[in-house]
């Protein structure tokens, strides 16, 4: 639980640049999690790394064995594991809805996203601060993010520049692309995606702090490297030998 609420805090992170660059967009993240129990550290520090790819309507995210594929000229949505090779994949207008879905599937569909959302009320705010502060060789704002979901609380402070152009349709996409394939996350998707737009700008820095009981997680989500460099020819593609599943 705790670690899914801090990557739901995190997915703000996940940017799209325009106008700032001509061509194709690499980008990194480094992402650092720590485990607390009564204030005494629980393992090692987490470190991992995360990388997009942007190209006009086009967004590749891969984060450890997973990737999302985001092809808006082809209206579709791709989640992928690549320790499974498999992937499902879904329409990007209407976000959720299966790409090839039988009509008995979808009903389903509804019905047990419908109870799992009863279940799993969440609520969600963004707020602007005055405060401001240069984050490598961006001047930032701070946002004070809240979210909670079944008595656990995630805090997170974004820090998000002007200094780079963004494109928000396709931001917008990716954001819910990450909870409308779970059942009952479709009320938070479009939640988060309202509260996002209160943000000006690119978020280059996040640090969450997910609270439940005696046990905390820290996260910190900080943007690395930006640069224009063209993604390899495999990127805009499923893997050829992957398998189609229904999501879950």
């Amino acid at each position: 639980m705790i670690r899914t609420l801090a990557l739901i805090s995190a997915v703000t992170l996940s940017l799209t640049f325009s106008s700032a660059f001509a061509g194709e967009i690499f980008m990194a993240h480094k992402i650092t999690t720590d485990s607390y129990k009564k204030d005494k550290k629980e393992g090692e520090t987490e470190v991992r790394t995360s990388k997009q790819w942007f190209a006009g309507d086009k967004l590749r995210s891969d984060d450890g064995d997973e990737s999302v594929l985001m092809l808006l000229d082809k209206d579709s949505i791709y989640n992928i594991d690549h320790k499974k090779k498999t992937y499902f994949g879904f329409q990007a207008s209407t976000l959720g809805m299966p790409v090839e879905a039988e009509a008995d599937g979808e009903q389903m569909s509804a019905m047990v996203s419908s109870m799992m959302g009863n279940m799993f009320k969440m609520e969600v705010s963004i707020e602007p601060t005055s405060e401001t502060k240069k984050i490598g060789q961006w001047n930032c704002t701070k946002y004070n993010q809240t979210l909670k979901m079944m008595n656990v609380t995630t805090t997170t402070e974004l820090w998000a520049t002007e200094d780079v152009s963004i494109d928000k349709k396709i931001l917008d996409k990716f954001m819910a692309s990450q909870f409308m394939t779970k059942s009952g996350m479709q009320d938070l998707a479009s939640k988060m995606q309202k509260e996002a737009e209160k943000i000006k700008g690119c978020v280059v820095y996040s640090k969450s702090v997910t609270a439940m009981g005696n046990k905390r997680t820290e996260t910190i989500d900080e943007v690395t490297e930006i640069k224009e460099q063209a993604a390899p020819q495999e990127t805009w593609a499923v893997p050829a030998k992957y398998k189609m599943k229904k999501p879950e």
